[in-house]
């Protein structure tokens, strides 16, 4: 699990202390989904599984028919699962950039430049794109081939537009992940080009799109290593908050480092 201090002093507001991705490792990746033997207690507690991230407790969004019906292309959209290198992580948006090539974010601490990325969803293990870069916004853009066939949609996060602006609808974000699937909470402090809310969310949620309806407000980037992480149902609310890249604060990044992704707009 990487680490980094907090160094924004609207950060330490929040108490000041260690900062933990949400980036797990690919061998963590349940992808053959067994029974897991707390099944039963957590079937009461309304999260029987599948539980595809070792360790978390809440249910995983499966595949989708729509990825399923895509078949030998590899769907790729918000909140599908990703592959990179040894990292299990969340896509935040998949699209086009202003070159016309195929692109998905997700967050920058998933990879390094160069990493093979594949589909957490696809059986076949096929290889659906590269690494690109690590932004400074926590931001990690993916070049994607001809393999993968990006979408605005996948399981329960369907982003349509692009606006991180503040609103009476920001009051409250979901994301969705595939450790803890969908969860929703408040926002509690705005950090300036970025803010934290009472989501749920663990390792391999890293990248998750955080969402307010259809619109994309941000890139799920981590906690405070101080607090737990979100694992099972019986925490309740005792969980760290969660930190967020304003989505208009990724976007500006990628147009001002050009190439790859700058000039994004959904497919």
């Amino acid at each position: 699990m990487r680490r980094r201090a907090i160094v924004s002093a609207a950060a330490a507001a929040l108490t000041a202390g260690a900062f933990s991705s949400f980036a797990s490792t690919a061998a963590a990746q349940d992808v053959s989904l067994p029974a897991d033997p707390v099944d039963a207690i957590l079937t009461l507690a309304g999260e029987p599984g599948p539980h595809r991230v070792a360790g978390t407790y809440f249910t995983s969004p499966g595949v989708p028919a729509e990825a399923e019906a895509a078949r030998p292309a590899v769907l790729v959209g918000p909140s599908t699962p990703l592959v990179i290198g040894d990292s299990l992580c969340t896509t935040t948006v998949a699209g086009y950039d202003a070159a016309g090539n195929a692109v998905a974010v997700t967050a920058g601490h998933c990879g390094t430049a160069g990493d093979e990325v594949r589909s957490g969803d696809d059986p076949d293990g096929t290889v659906i794109g590269t690494f690109d870069r690590a932004g400074t916004r926590d931001n990690g853009i993916i070049l994607l081939n001809d393999s993968a066939q990006v979408t605005d949609r996948y399981n329960n996060a369907v982003i349509t537009s692009l606006d991180s602006s503040y609103g009476a609808d920001t009051a409250q974000v979901c994301k969705t992940g595939i450790a803890t699937g969908t969860s929703c909470g408040p926002v509690t402090v705005r950090l300036g080009e970025d803010f934290a809310a009472q989501i749920c969310a663990s390792h391999g949620d890293s990248g998750a799109p955080v969402y307010a309806g259809e619109r994309l407000i941000g890139i799920l980037s981590g906690g405070l290593a101080s607090l737990p992480a979100c694992i099972t149902p019986l925490q309740g609310p005792v969980h760290s908050p969660v930190f967020i890249s304003t989505w208009s604060s990724v976007t500006a990044e990628m147009d001002a480092a050009g190439g790859v992704g700058a000039g994004f707009r959904l497919p």
